[in-house]
């Protein structure tokens, strides 16, 4: 039976294909987007969905905040961490493991934090000078405090 990453990798292998016979990388990506928040975000990481809106990591601005005040935040956005995935050569389970691990993480911001990243361009981006290592850096880039970070 497979595992969650054993879908992931089907994913991330079906999207390889796509990309090679000449759709978009955005285009081919759409079913590993979705790979990723269901066997990753849903099933590994456990917060999906409205009912577990509550147990994600909040910024300190958000910290007592009402959960509608709030948007849900990929701290590495998601088509960074897509990208790392298709260019994985060779591709492994082990290695789509130790990236989403590393990279995969959800928080809570506030509208107003949310309305400066994407103010500052790094709406759907990391900062230029980012060095993989610092998953923080696109908010400490606006000046986004992570609550336990």
């Amino acid at each position: 039976m497979p595992d969650n990453l054993d879908f992931i990798v089907f994913a991330i292998e079906q999207a390889k294909e796509a990309e090679n016979y000449g759709f978009t990388r955005n285009e081919c990506c759409r079913n590993l987007k979705t790979a990723l928040h269901q066997y990753w975000q849903n099933k590994t990481m456990r917060l999906h969905g409205q009912f577990q809106k509550k147990n994600i990591p909040r910024s300190k601005a958000a910290v007592g905040m009402e959960l509608i005040n709030c948007d849900v935040e990929h701290v590495v956005p998601q088509m960074e961490i897509v990208n790392m995935l298709m260019d994985m050569n060779p591709l492994s389970k082990q290695e789509v493991e130790s990236v989403l691990k590393n990279y995969f993480r959800v928080l809570l911001v506030t509208k107003e934090e949310h309305q400066r990243l994407n103010a500052s361009g790094l709406r759907s981006k990391m900062p230029s000078n980012w060095d993989r290592k610092d998953v923080w850096a696109r908010y400490n880039a606006v000046g986004i405090e992570v609550e336990n970070g």
